[in-house]
């Protein structure tokens, strides 16, 4: 029973991608919870950052929430409402399938998102870089 759920939890482990146009892809776990916080707004190059994320529902989003943001899929959510009712920000743009996030990422300039990585990932986008790992290359 503990094997099962060890290998259904990596069914829906997130994997960081964005736009192709995005020149430095070494984005540190700080820099992931600014981003998706919508605090970091432009990339080290000037451009500027175009957030997307899932469903709040959705698993993919509470797995990337738990594992990348190491922060639970409310207070994100809280996080946003903040900037909203103040004025100075903006919520994420919500997709509503995967598909439509790689899609979305990959005809965004400037664009990041996730899907599941347990699943291929086989669309014309760049695939955010970990401690110096390029995951495109496997």
């Amino acid at each position: 029973m503990c094997l099962l759920g060890l290998c259904c939890a990596n069914v829906f482990a997130a994997q960081v991608i964005v736009n192709a146009s995005v020149e430095s892809l070494d984005i540190t776990p700080k820099d992931l919870k600014l981003i998706f916080a919508m605090q970091k707004l432009y990339w080290p190059d000037g451009q500027k950052i175009q957030v997307f994320i899932l469903p709040s529902d959705s698993p993919i989003h509470q797995e990337f929430c738990y594992q990348q943001l190491e922060l639970m899929p409310y207070v994100l959510r809280h996080r946003w409402d903040r900037l909203v009712f103040s004025g100075v920000g903006e919520r994420p743009i919500t997709l509503d399938s995967e598909v439509e996030m790689r899609e979305r990422v990959a005809n965004t300039p400037g664009a990041i998102g996730y899907v599941s990585g347990g699943g291929e990932v086989a669309v014309e986008i760049g695939v955010e870089r970990q401690g110096g790992q390029d995951e495109a290359e496997h």
